[in-house]
């Protein structure tokens, strides 16, 4: 039910949202659909959903898998949707409203990835949509997975062989939430997943409300103490379903390359075996990797402290509480020494191991560097500035200045002078080689033959080699 807005001009309030997208790469592959839905603190929906597609882009090709995940063809967001610029402006517009926490499942490894290079393509911040106007993100995935470990009462949880499946939809038919769903549908998971959290917060308001307060970064530094080091509890992924996604580390340093990542020692290893190993021979095969957990305290982690498990949470957990405690007992009497080998060893490491970015495509150096303030500023002016003009803005990161090239390109290609024609000519006719063209090709038949049993997979992939062959006898390629 939709409630009168204006009650909640400036209260907090949640945005849960969600991509379907042409790939898994956020700064190759290209959103399909965007959906999304604004609530109250207590859920209540406060402003109508907005579902929108976007047109895809004369220098781009969906990957072949994704449409057969989703069921969205290029004729379909070339129809609904609208230009990759627009569709920018416009989520910008909605994330950026004041006391917003953007929510998905799994958005801070997937969506809000693909947000920033969606921004950083058409001349928007990146990252302060998140911070700004008291603004801040969470990931429900988080919030499942931290409620399935640490307080399950009360929620049925779907496993396979015992081991739980944070699937949202299998968490949704479980407990009986009963929407309507369309599996790999935006509208609909962000719909479900306002319903988990929901669930979540009626059966464990305390978690909710923990968690929920300790998505930013300011309340996860308060329990990270590199002067007086104490063990960490640490739920992740990282430590697969297996391991009941839980481990227990020891902050050791911020990374001199990235100040918002935490270096940490993990405890589940030999303090004795890493103390005796010849470092200087063990470099070069990155083993001490296997010792250290990085931790970007930007992605809302889950770190708590080692008390905040009961004795039945140990026990139903098979936490190694013992060994965890006797193995920080060791690390404390050698932590200066543990501390300068793992110091020593990322120095090395960064200097054999240091990014490659893509030198020929600007489309993937969203993190190559910051974007200084004139620039930013600059950014600015693009969406103010009539487009028969924004060839006149000129940027000092050389970025920027190829970026305003395609983003001219690819949505006003009227605006471009006859010698930036041929540029982007050349670039697409070098985008879309004979082996590109072959290997696309091939991808789609491949599917075909994997499909040929399932009808609607089988119209969807031809379809799409009919579009990918109509667009590269256009461009004549």
């Amino acid at each position: 039910m939709l409630i009168n807005n204006k009650i909640i001009k400036n209260e907090p309030n949640f945005l849960f949202y969600d991509y379907e997208t042409f790939g898994l790469n956020p700064s190759i592959d290209r959103i399909a659909q965007f959906a999304c839905i604004r609530t109250n603190i207590n859920f209540d929906i406060i402003e109508d959903p907005i579902v929108l597609y976007c047109k895809i882009h004369i220098d781009y090709f969906p990957n072949p898998k994704s449409i057969i995940i989703h069921n969205i063809s290029p004729k379909i967001v070339n129809t609904k949707g609208i230009l990759e610029y627009n569709l920018a402006k416009k989520i910008n517009k909605i994330f950026s409203k004041k006391n917003t926490c953007v929510i998905g499942y799994n958005n801070i490894a997937f969506d809000d990835e693909f947000s920033r290079n969606l921004f950083y393509r058409n001349f928007y911040d990146p990252y302060n949509w998140y911070w700004k106007n008291n603004n801040s993100r969470w990931d429900i995935l988080n919030l499942v997975r931290a409620c399935c470990i640490l307080r399950p009462y009360g929620i049925n949880w779907p496993k396979v062989n015992n081991i739980p499946v944070f699937n949202l939809e299998k968490i949704a038919n479980i407990n009986n939430i009963k929407l309507y769903y369309k599996s790999h549908d935006a509208l609909s998971d962000v719909y479900t997943t306002i319903a988990i959290a929901k669930l979540i917060k009626k059966k464990q308001s305390s978690l909710f409300n923990y968690f929920f307060k300790k998505r930013e970064k300011k309340e996860i530094l308060k329990i990270i103490h590199l002067s007086n080091i104490k063990p960490l509890i640490y739920i992740s992924s990282i430590y697969k379903n297996l391991n009941n996604n839980i481990g227990c580390i020891v902050p050791l340093f911020w990374s001199f390359k990235n100040k918002n990542i935490l270096i940490s020692f993990d405890l589940i290893n030999d303090i004795n075996k890493f103390i005796n190993l010849n470092w200087n021979n063990n470099i070069t095969n990155n083993n001490f990797l296997l010792y250290i957990k990085f931790i970007n305290i930007n992605n809302s982690p889950l770190l708590l402290p080692i008390n905040i498990l009961k004795s039945n949470d140990i026990e139903r957990l098979n936490f190694n509480l013992i060994y965890y405690q006797k193995n920080f007992f060791r690390f404390k009497k050698y932590f200066v020494k543990i501390k300068n080998i793992i110091f020593s060893c990322l120095i090395k490491f960064y200097n054999i191991n240091s990014i490659n970015y893509d030198i020929s495509n600007v489309d993937t150096q969203l993190y190559k560097n910051f974007f200084g303030y004139s620039d930013l500023q600059n950014f600015k002016k693009i969406h103010k500035t009539p487009i028969s003009k924004l060839n006149q803005i000129v940027f000092n990161d050389c970025r920027a200045n190829e970026l305003l090239f395609r983003y001219r390109a690819r949505n006003f290609p009227e605006t471009l002078n006859n010698l930036e024609k041929n540029k982007w000519n050349l670039y697409i006719k070098n985008l879309f080689n004979k082996n590109y063209i072959l290997n696309y090709i091939n991808q789609i038949k491949i599917l075909l033959d994997q499909y040929k049993n399932h009808e609607e997979q089988k119209i969807v992939l031809n379809n799409l080699l009919k579009y990918f062959k109509i667009i590269i006898k256009k461009n004549n390629i």
